[in-house]
């Protein structure tokens, strides 16, 4: 099964604007960075901010970086596997301290 080209490319958009969280990204980086039409760019990201604030404009600029509601679920994400790592660590200590 193939995912809708939509879908694919909002991925993709995700992935790209990764890293650039502080200054964000150009609707121009982005189309090149993307392989797609600036019309995409711009048609896309005003309603995804809208919609599910995915995205968000830098204040004062017109770049784009990913929204406050996609880090919080990567962040909830890293958490939960610090918290796994740390259950496994300490399984672990308890099992391998000599008798």
């Amino acid at each position: 099964m193939s995912l809708p080209d939509h879908t694919r490319k909002t991925c993709e958009l995700f992935r790209l604007l990764a890293g650039h969280e502080v200054l964000g990204l150009a609707p121009g980086e982005i189309a090149k960075g993307m392989g797609v039409d600036p019309s995409w760019v711009s048609r896309t990201l005003p309603a995804l901010e809208a919609e599910t604030s995915f995205v968000e404009r830098v204040p004062a600029t017109n770049r784009w970086r990913l929204g406050v509601p996609l880090v919080r679920i990567a962040t909830t994400v890293h958490a939960g596997l610090d918290q796994a790592r740390r259950r496994i660590d300490e399984a672990q200590a308890r099992f391998t301290t000599p008798l």
